[in-house]
């Protein structure tokens, strides 16, 4: 009966896992590696605690964008100052830039964090309301065959209580917001309306 548990624990966890994401990988699937602890009762042993690994991973959103790289790519970085996501990343030759650990609450420009990202929820809340969120962000442009430019955005996340009192990092899934939003704004500003 213990084992039963145990495993009905991992295959729970383990289904909770997987993330959201459009079949476009050039930015490559992302994983992140998280252990976690599962404390319940388990037949007449009383409370047992096991430790249960999972991996999330993450896919890379992609839109295409009616104009050539190097003025997608000019858009792409005003997007990223009008969202006040600050640059910690930025390869113009690779053409890719981001922010590995940008810091928020609440909202990323005019996007309601509950709109970007889900990261669970406690008595109702979801937490992606209430609790500080880390993301890594990272967007990429390359061409396309007929002259136009694909746009990719990378979104991970974790969230954590600011109170404190639990310190535990909750993983955050990308509900494809804050990636449409950038979009939006690239194709905005190369269509120049």
């Amino acid at each position: 009966m213990r084992m039963v548990l145990i495993l009905a624990a991992v295959a729970s966890l383990t289904a909770c896992a997987s993330g959201k994401g459009s079949a476009e990988e050039d930015l490559g699937p992302s994983s992140r590696v998280s252990t976690q602890a599962v404390s319940g009762l388990i037949g007449a042993q009383g409370m047992t605690t096991v430790g249960v690994t999972t991996i999330n991973t993450a896919s890379a959103a992609s839109s295409t964008i009616a104009g050539s790289v190097d003025i997608t790519w000019s858009a792409l970085q005003s997007a990223y100052v009008s969202l006040e996501i600050p640059l910690t990343m930025r390869d113009e030759a690779k053409k890719t830039l981001g922010n590995s650990s940008f810091r928020t609450r609440r909202r990323i420009g005019a996007v309601p964090m509950i709109r970007a990202f889900d990261c669970g929820g406690e008595s109702g809340m979801p937490n992606a309301e209430t609790y500080d969120v880390t993301l890594e962000i990272t967007s990429v442009v390359t061409p396309t065959s007929d002259g136009r430019s694909r746009l990719q955005t990378l979104l991970q996340g974790t969230a954590r209580r600011p109170s404190g009192g639990n310190v535990s990092e909750v993983r955050c899934t990308s509900l494809g917001g804050l990636e449409s939003k950038i979009s939006e704004m690239v194709e905005k500003i190369v269509s120049g309306k």
